[in-house]
C-alpha cells in the first residue's frame, strides 16, 4: 500500500513549527578551569578572614595581658612608696628588683652557677623518676597480681608529702647532690606511674586479645601494645612531673645545699635581701615555664600525631 504524498508533506510541516530542541554542550576545559580558579579564590578568601580574625583576637589578647602586666607593676612600684609604714627593703619596687636583676645577670653573672646546678640536679632526678614511673605504671597496669600486691604500698607512699621525705634523704643519701636527686625522683614517680597505670589499664581488650591470638608474650603484650596505646596518659604524666620536679627541687635545695636557685632564695632569706628572693623567684619561675614549653615543643617535633598535647 503506498503512502499520500501530500499527506507526508502536511506532516512535516507540522513538525517544522516546532522549536528545535538542542542538547547543551559540555563545558570547555577553559571554562572548568574558571570555575576552579572562582572557587579557590573564594576559599583563599575565607581562609585568609578567619586567619585575620584569629590573629587579631589573639593581638587583642596578648595587649590585654602587657596591659595587665603593667598596672600591676605600677601599683606594685607606687604602692609601698605611698602607703606609710612599708618598708622598701622588706617589699622593695620593681626598678629594685630590676636593679638586681640585671646586675646578677649580666653584672656579676652570679645566678648562672645557681641555674646550671639547679638544672642538673631536676633533670638527673626527672630523668630517673619518670623512667621507673613508666616501668612501674606498664607493670602494675597490665598484670593484675602486680597490680594487687604493689596498690598498697605504692598508693600508700604516694600519700606521703616529698617535702617530708627530706631529713629521711639526708640521713640515707647525705647532704650532696644524691640526696637532691632522690627527692626529685621521688616527686616525678608517683605522677607518671599513676598515669601510665591508668592508660594501659584502661586500653580496649580488643587490642590485647588480638596481639595474644596472634602467640605474642605477655611482656611483648604491655611493651608493644599496652604501652603504646597508653602514651597520650604516659605524655601527660611526664609533663606533670617537670612542675612537680622543680617544686621538690626548692624543698631539697634548701637544706645542705651551696649552689642552686633555693638555695640562693633561703640565703637572701637569711640577710634579709628580699629583692634577691624576688630574683630567685623569678629565674626559678622562667626555668618552670621554659621547661615546659621545651617539653612540649619536642612532644609535638617528636609525635606529630599527638595533636591534642602538642597543642595543649
Amino acid at each position: 500500500m503506498s503512502a499520500n504524498p501530500q499527506s507526508n508533506t502536511a506532516n512535516l510541516a507540522h513538525f517544522s513549527d516546532i522549536p528545535e530542541v538542542r542538547a547543551n554542550p559540555a563545558p570547555s576545559k577553559q571554562a572548568s578551569h574558571q570555575d576552579a580558579l572562582k572557587r579557590r579564590a573564594i576559599e583563599d578568601a575565607v581562609r585568609q578572614k578567619r586567619r585575620t580574625r584569629h590573629w587579631s583576637a589573639v593581638g587583642r589578647q596578648s595587649l590585654l595581658g602587657v596591659l595587665g602586666c603593667l598596672i600591676f607593676l605600677a601599683i606594685w612600684e607606687v604602692g609601698p612608696r605611698l602607703i606609710p609604714g612599708i618598708n622598701l627593703n622588706m617589699f622593695p619596687p620593681p626598678s629594685r628588683v630590676a636593679g638586681v636583676f640585671a646586675e646578677m645577670t649580666w653584672g656579676t653573672g652570679e645566678i648562672w652557677p645557681h641555674i646550671a646546678a639547679s638544672l642538673q640536679r631536676a633533670l638527673w632526678g626527672f630523668l630517673l623518676g619518670s623512667s621507673l614511673g613508666v616501668i612501674a605504671g606498664v607493670l602494675t597496669g597490665h598484670f593484675a597480681t602486680l597490680r594487687h600486691l604493689s596498690d598498697p604500698v605504692l598508693h600508700g607512699l604516694r600519700a606521703i608529702p616529698s617535702i617530708a621525705i627530706v631529713p629521711l634523704a639526708i640521713v640515707w643519701f647525705g647532704l650532696g647532690d644524691l640526696s637532691k636527686v632522690m627527692l626529685i625522683a621521688w616527686g616525678a614517680f608517683f605522677p607518671v606511674w599513676i598515669n601510665t597505670f591508668f592508660g594501659v589499664r584502661d586500653i580496649s581488650p580488643a587490642y590485647l586479645r588480638s596481639a595474644a591470638s596472634l602467640g605474642t608474650r605477655p611482656i611483648a603484650i604491655a611493651l608493644q601494645v599496652a604501652l603504646p596505646a597508653a602514651l597520650p596518659f604516659v605524655f601527660a604524666g611526664l609533663r606533670q612531673a617537670t612542675s612537680v620536679s622543680f617544686v621538690v627541687l626548692v624543698a631539697a635545695e634548701l637544706v645542705g645545699s651551696e649552689k642552686g636557685l633555693g638555695y640562693l632564695i633561703s640565703f637572701a632569706h637569711l640577710v634579709f635581701r628580699v629583692d634577691i628572693m624576688f630574683v630567685g623567684l623569678i629565674y626559678l619561675g622562667a626555668v618552670g615555664f621554659v621547661a615546659d614549653q621545651l617539653f612540649a615543643w619536642l612532644l609535638h617535633r617528636m609525635f606529630p600525631w599527638y595533636g591534642a598535647e602538642a597543642k595543649r
